[in-house]
């Protein structure tokens, strides 16, 4: 039977053992402290960005189609003059 000594000289070297990150209570009172008003934050942006979005689609397709009916008067107006003529 092989001696304790033969066996500690074959085996494998040990690693240093991993650190380990865990929760500490001074992570949870970080998180807890900073979580709630960024995730407040980027909510309100959020939906600060999404109706001023909509506002300005809403605007854009409005100004869009006055100057659609505009040109369409337009239009109207010269083939009536055209039609108009002798």
């Amino acid at each position: 039977m092989p001696s304790l000594r033969l066996l500690a000289r074959h085996a494998p070297p040990r690693r240093p053992a991993a650190r380990r990150y865990s929760t500490t209570l001074e992570n949870i009172g970080f998180v807890r402290a900073y979580a709630k008003p960024v995730a407040t934050i980027f909510l309100w942006s959020s939906l600060t960005y999404m109706s001023l979005q909509a506002v300005w689609s809403k605007l854009y397709f409005d100004e869009i189609r006055l100057e659609t009916e505009a040109r369409i008067d337009r239009l109207h107006a010269e083939l009536k003059l055209l039609d108009d003529r002798p």
